[in-house]
């Protein structure tokens, strides 16, 4: 009986290819991801409640200029220069009372931590960092590293516009399996533009499909659990895309219109004022003293 002829080279090589080279990727669509805390529909934060000052009793007044150059408001803008007035006041001590010291775990039994036998099988907590680099604001360059240790670092080109989670702390993720994954993510965010890519020599950016979140993996033998990661990230988007891209382009159209005020109105150093005093004794150990 004949063998039919294998060309073995050829078939090593087949063998050796990834099955997932160049091959465009989307999240499961069993996968649902939010934002628990969502930056998209916060309310604008309200200022701190101003405390009352103490009734200062002055006993002496010292005046300095100061010549001062301080850091620009926003980058790209000229530094703050000019003249500082500081102001020091001695005064009588206004017997503010000591501030009240943190509760800690030994005085609170209820803040210790719960046995294993309390924990929610059904969570899980990962800390994962992300780099991406955005190209045209159109492809993304995304390396990702989850806290599944070493060798969890994956690499992705992905078609969407990573500046569009810009702000975005902690994302939730459940799959079909029903287990929820938080994610705490540090990210760091640059933007370049295919030019400077394509003459760079670096390789060429995959075709990827616009729309619908998509990646093309360049790891070979990714991270599962990163790579999990990655479909999340790419869930959340096919979720909340629409949302986070108009968020985004509010704090851009923001930020334009501080930079452009800030360049007619330039500002100056602030004046800064000190009270200060010798405390004749504990605060706290005194009955019926009012601040």
């Amino acid at each position: 009986m004949k063998l039919p002829l294998i060309n073995i080279p050829l078939m090593i090589a087949f063998l050796c290819v990834p099955s997932f080279a160049q091959e465009v990727q989307t999240p499961p669509a069993s996968t649902v991801a939010d934002l628990p805390e969502s930056p998209l529909t916060a309310p604008t934060s309200q200022p701190a409640p101003v405390k009352e000052k103490p009734d200062f009793e002055i006993e002496s007044t010292q005046v300095k200029l100061i010549e001062v150059v301080e850091a620009p408001p926003m980058a790209g803008l000229p530094p703050v220069e000019g003249t500082m007035k500081l102001t020091v006041h001695s005064v009588a001590d206004p017997r503010i009372p000591d501030p009240t010291p943190p509760v800690t775990q030994a005085q609170n039994p209820s803040a210790e931590e719960f046995p294993p036998e309390f924990l929610d099988s059904t969570q899980e907590s990962h800390f994962a960092s992300i780099s991406a680099t955005v190209y045209d604001n159109s492809r993304t360059l995304l390396t990702c590293n989850s806290n599944a240790g070493a060798g969890s670092e994956v690499t992705v080109w992905s078609n969407i516009n990573f500046n569009h989670f810009s702000g975005i702390g902690n994302v939730e993720a459940k799959g079909a399996d029903g287990k929820v994954r938080n994610y705490n993510l540090m990210m760091s965010i640059g933007n370049d533009t295919t030019d400077k890519l394509n003459k760079s020599g670096a390789p060429a950016i995959p075709v990827m499909p616009n729309g619908a979140p998509a990646f093309v993996i360049q790891t070979e033998q990714p991270n599962a659990a990163t790579l999990t990661l990655i479909e999340d990230l790419h869930a959340l988007y096919r979720t909340e895309g629409t949302r986070m891209a108009e968020a985004a382009a509010a704090r851009v159209k923001a930020e334009d219109e501080k930079r452009a005020y800030l360049i007619a109105n330039p500002p100056k150093p602030k004046d800064i004022t000190v009270h200060f005093w010798n405390r004749e004794h504990s605060a706290t150990q005194t009955e019926g003293v009012q601040p």
